[in-house]
């Protein structure tokens, strides 16, 4: 009898596949992101949510980071896809002046 908890790994070949997988969808996402206007795409981030709301009322936005409130490091090798979010120090995260 298969233990339920016992989980194995992919075979070498499989996680190959499963990255090209991976990739064809996010450029199918990508792709269909790009296709809808700026105004009518909703935000996703919190960065974009901070920029969309200081915008709506009139708030001047921080020069540094234009109010989004800080920026994307992307730190990727070797085919994996890392990225984090760095907080913008002059106006700690805020997106404000």
């Amino acid at each position: 009898m298969i233990d339920s908890m016992t989980c194995s790994r992919p075979a070498v070949a499989d996680q190959g596949a499963h990255r090209r997988l991976g990739q064809h969808l996010l450029n199918v996402v990508r792709r269909q992101d790009a296709a809808i206007p700026a105004d009518r795409r909703a935000p996703r981030t919190a960065a974009e949510m901070r920029l969309r709301q200081s915008k709506a009322s009139g708030q001047q936005a921080c020069g540094t980071c234009q109010g989004a409130g800080g920026r994307t490091v992307d730190s990727s090798s070797s085919g994996i896809t890392r990225q984090g979010w760095v907080r913008c120090d002059n106006c700690q995260g805020t997106g404000r002046a």
